[in-house]
């Protein structure tokens, strides 16, 4: 189920910056594309289960 709304989000955002770049605005989903890399990363690092404060797991 979660790999399966993922693909549609994917596929929903090829399509709106397929768009975008014919309408010349092709900076708009590679500044969107950088965002969600860049959180994607920052969660990869952090790692699930963490505390954000303190950078580790609550007691």
């Amino acid at each position: 189920m979660k790999f399966g709304l993922k693909f549609i989000g994917l596929m929903i955002a090829v399509a709106i910056s397929y768009f975008l770049y014919q309408s010349r605005l092709g900076a708009i989903p590679f500044l969107v594309t950088s965002v969600v890399f860049f959180y994607l990363g920052y969660r990869l690092i952090l790692g699930p289960g963490k505390n954000r404060a303190e950078g580790r797991p609550p007691e």
